[in-house]
């Protein structure tokens, strides 16, 4: 079903834990590292954005246009809104809301992930949150932004660059999920908070991006009815 997956994480040390498992070979294009391996057939990148919602655009564009990506999974850590969340809960984003975009003109950009394979992710992967996810190129890091977010928007989590992967993506035609790992939940300085859970979570994140991949690597033309 699916060719050419793209994997990708904002940060080195978010794609660190994925590149420790398998063999990948480095690719270099512009400067940039790209990590290749194949996989059932199918050819599996995986590379680093940078932060914020610009560098995430421009590199899923980019795995679109020069690696022929049909399908992209973006992973790495969020924050908790939803107050049930706990670190270490992952996320499995049903639909992306880039809640700091501003317009008297269009109301707050929301697109929905692919609702097949959302519904056979979240059936093969037990203990998925899934849910809205919020993106913005600013921190949740106050109470008060978290509660309105999770009020006004229903999110159960923030990451900065999970709509614009998911928005690029569905532009060109091509599914999108984001996979996410809570590292903060509010309690703490930000900052804190992530630099104390990080290393923890992230290699969970990695170890179930790695598994959905080789799922989604698996996949027959027909074995998913209705992909959206």
């Amino acid at each position: 079903m699916f060719s050419q997956i793209a994997l990708i994480t904002a940060l080195r040390h978010e794609l660190q834990p994925l590149l420790a498992i398998g063999n990948w070979r480095l690719e270099k294009i512009v400067g940039r590292n790209f990590y290749r391996r194949s996989f059932a057939g199918k050819e599996i990148v995986a590379t680093t954005s940078g932060l914020g919602k610009v560098m995430a655009a421009a590199t899923t564009q980019m795995l679109i246009d020069r690696f022929q990506a049909d399908l992209v999974l973006n992973f790495g850590s969020c924050g908790a809104l939803d107050p049930e969340l706990v670190v270490g809960d992952l996320v499995l984003a049903s639909q992306v809301i880039e809640y700091d975009f501003t317009s008297e003109h269009k109301a707050v950009p929301t697109t929905d992930c692919d609702a097949a394979l959302l519904s056979e992710l979240s059936r093969r992967f037990s203990g998925l949150k899934v849910g809205p996810l919020a993106s913005a190129d600013r921190n949740a890091d106050t109470v008060e932004i978290r509660e309105s977010l999770f009020t006004r928007h229903q999110a159960i989590a923030a990451d900065w660059e999970g709509a614009s992967i998911v928005r690029v993506a569905r532009r060109m035609g091509i599914p999108a999920l984001v996979l996410r790992g809570v590292t903060d939940i509010g309690d703490d300085n930000l900052i804190t908070e992530y630099e104390s859970n990080y290393q923890t979570v992230l290699p969970q994140v990695a170890k179930v991006a790695e598994q959905m991949t080789t799922f989604l690597a698996e996949l027959q033309k027909g074995e998913i009815n209705a992909i959206c």
